[in-house]
């Protein structure tokens, strides 16, 4: 089913599959603390202590809202939450009252500016000029077209058309601020029969299928979601329970079934192979390594204020850390298997140059086919006691959904960023 993600192709323009392009964008691995020590099949991360210590200084009670659908039998229905198994706590801060009567996501009026029509919008759909509209405003952000966190094929998807039915997915949006900045490049208006008529039609929303969440993981983003957890509750246990695990995701959750599964290896060196779940499972020996995964973006909204605005969701608070027991096999064993000399590697014997990353490539993908990717150093990979893992259990269960069902990379000591759902490997070479 995991092959099924091609129907998020009917989401995008002609103009992404002529001119989208494939770029992940890896960002810099955040070192967290060594690798830890090990103790028979299981080792215990520096990171870990660490984190939880930092999570008890902490003493915020945050809340949550109930609002989730499901797709069942083709049709939406809605569903209940997952049972509450733990006590809200007492509001401790009452929020001031929004004011309703205008919305500060409304461009200001410019009678200044030109008028345009839908169809001269619709002309600047590429990449040599991208303009947008939104609420009758007509915005020219070709100037942008490196600068989207989403990728350069998500902008020409909106390309020469309205915004605001993409924003309704994507409603991080909606917070003020991109609309401000975004008046910098505004350059005419729409009628208003035309600004009604430019928003008239719907964006199709990839994430039907999203898993159901805990109550007491609370979101910060919805679409895709993005959820930490109480902190009450996360500093409770050394062992985060899986539930509450704080989510990071880039995209909508694959949907895969295990007899399904393949992680493609490949790269200079070794011997392409794939492998299915049962085939990690039965070739290799089981590793266990307890660690700490932090996301490099934590406590970002701590940095966004009247004189500071932050454009990169999600705008966590404290709460993008937790920690977990993993289970699976030890990728150096697997690049073992595949012909590297990961011994000789490790012991400095053979270092061939040129081999520099091992990069990630994950099942989950955008609306234009782009997928989620991430790398390691190659040192990390094979180091017998760096405890870096293709892992498929976390806390003793197969792991959920959220959380890279049914294989993810664990490499600790680096951003959670790095550790991907894994679909594709490659080992980069230094060109």
């Amino acid at each position: 089913r995991h092959q099924d993600h091609t129907r998020t192709m009917m989401y995008a323009r002609q103009s992404v599959l002529r001119h989208g392009r494939q770029s992940i964008h890896a960002f810099s691995s955040l070192n967290l603390s060594p690798g830890g020590s090990s103790s028979g099949g299981t080792t215990t991360s520096v990171a870990a202590v660490g984190a939880t210590l930092l999570c008890a200084a902490s003493a915020l009670i945050l809340t949550s809202h109930n609002t989730t659908t499901a797709l069942e039998e083709g049709e939406y229905q809605f569903q209940k939450r997952p049972e509450q198994k733990y006590p809200s706590p007492e509001a401790t801060i009452k929020h001031p009252k929004e004011s309703h009567n205008a919305d500060f996501n409304d461009p200001p009026p410019r009678p200044d500016l030109p008028t345009f029509s839908l169809e001269d919008v619709a002309e600047h759909n590429d990449e040599s000029s991208m303009w947008f509209t939104f609420r009758g405003g007509v915005y020219d952000m070709t100037f942008f077209i490196n600068g989207h966190p989403g990728g350069t094929p998500r902008l020409l998807m909106a390309a020469g058309q309205d915004l605001e039915p993409y924003w309704e997915v994507y409603r991080q949006h909606l917070r003020g601020h991109v609309t401000q900045w975004m008046e910098k490049y505004r350059i005419g208006n729409l009628s208003p029969e035309d600004a009604k008529k430019a928003a008239d039609f719907q964006f199709g929303d990839m994430y039907e299928t999203d898993p159901m969440r805990d109550p007491n993981n609370l979101g910060c983003t919805v679409k895709p979601w993005c959820g930490e957890p109480r902190i009450d509750l996360l500093t409770r246990d050394y062992i985060t329970p899986n539930e509450l695990f704080y989510v990071r995701n880039h995209l909508a959750v694959p949907d895969i079934e295990p007899e399904d599964y393949e992680l493609v290896i490949k790269g200079k060196g070794i011997k392409k192979h794939k492998f299915t779940l049962e085939d990690l499972k039965s070739k290799f020996p089981k590793h266990e390594v307890v660690t700490t995964l932090q996301c490099a973006g934590n406590r970002r909204e701590d940095m966004h204020d009247d004189d500071h605005k932050i454009f990169i969701a999600p705008h966590w608070v404290v709460g993008a850390m937790s920690t977990a027991k993993w289970g699976g096999v030890k990728i150096r064993d697997v690049l073992k298997y595949c012909g590297l000399d990961v011994d000789g590697m490790a012991l400095g014997t053979n270092n061939p140059s040129d081999i520099k990353h091992v990069q990630f490539e994950g099942y989950d993908t955008d609306e234009t086919g782009l997928c989620y990717g991430g790398s390691i150093p190659i040192d990390k990979a094979v180091d017998g006691l760096g405890d870096a893992i293709f892992a498929f259990e976390m806390n003793g269960e197969p792991l959920p959904r959220d959380h890279g069902y049914p294989v993810r990379a664990i490499a600790p000591g680096h951003a959670g960023a790095r550790q991907v759902r894994l679909g594709y490997i490659h080992l980069i070479l230094d060109l």
